[in-house]
């Protein structure tokens, strides 16, 4: 699972990552980013591309996103073998 942290001395709670996630995995609270969701992370990092000072880390990543490529690789590839 990946994990996000949310550097609140860079965040300018602008409210673009809330905004974008289409997973709605931020909140405003205290004019700051803030993460409530987590477990809903579909890791498009939607979030990471529109902040404007780079607040967003998502730690392992991927890791994660490499497994579920190689897993969809693996069923795309079972069709032929």
């Amino acid at each position: 699972m990946v994990k996000i942290l949310v550097d609140n001395n860079v965040c300018i709670g602008c409210g673009l990552c809330a905004h974008d996630c289409p997973m709605k995995v931020y909140a405003i609270k205290d004019g700051r980013s803030v993460v409530v969701n987590q477990d809903d992370c579909m890791q498009c990092l939607s979030c990471h591309e529109v902040c404007p000072s780079n607040a967003i880390e998502h730690q392992d990543i991927y890791l994660s996103r490499r497994l579920y490529v190689d897993l969809e690789v693996c069923s795309m590839l079972r069709r032929f073998i």
